[in-house]
């Protein structure tokens, strides 16, 4: 069983000039300072004309997790999320995936970038899944809410930056 996760932010900044951002190795590092986890880092970060793949790794403080999903995994889990950027017309489409390092839960789908109105849409759409008899479904809830949080902060500090 999976646990869906929907979302959709709005910019007020062209598909292109939202895919700048979210492209640039400054900007990425200095949002995951700004929304929180340990130790955060772009791994790494390819950009070429028809696309980009953009690798982070955060950890997250285990004290902030349920005690249910933290007695299951040692110490502070570590994330890596991963995004497969490709042109799409006026816009960009990308895959992501999202695992916990030592830890049987992932989160995997795509996101678009598209023209709305005078500005844009990021629409993300995934697949929580923890594959645990009994709690999975459970934990899968936590972790497409905790997903859903961090792109809020995320998508937040995205528009304060294009405002700026």
């Amino acid at each position: 069983m999976a646990t869906s996760l929907s979302v959709n932010h709005d910019f007020a900044a062209s598909p292109a000039a939202v895919y700048a951002l979210l492209t640039d190795r400054a900007f990425l590092q200095r949002r995951l300072e700004a929304t929180g986890g340990t130790d955060p880092v772009v791994v790494s970060l390819d950009v070429a004309a028809d696309g980009a793949t953009v690798v982070t790794r955060q950890a997250i403080p285990a004290s902030v997790l349920p005690s249910m999903v933290a007695s299951l995994i040692p110490g502070d889990p570590v994330t890596e999320r991963t995004e497969n950027w490709r042109v799409d017309g006026n816009g960009y489409q990308a895959d992501f995936g999202v695992v916990i390092k030592g830890a049987p839960a992932s989160l995997k789908g795509t996101m678009s970038l598209t023209a709305s109105g005078t500005g844009s849409t990021l629409k993300v759409d995934g697949q929580a899944t923890v594959p645990i008899p009994l709690f999975g479904g459970k934990i899968e809830s936590v972790v497409a809410e905790q997903v859903d949080a961090l792109l809020t902060k995320e998508n937040s500090y995205t528009a304060t930056t294009l405002a700026s």
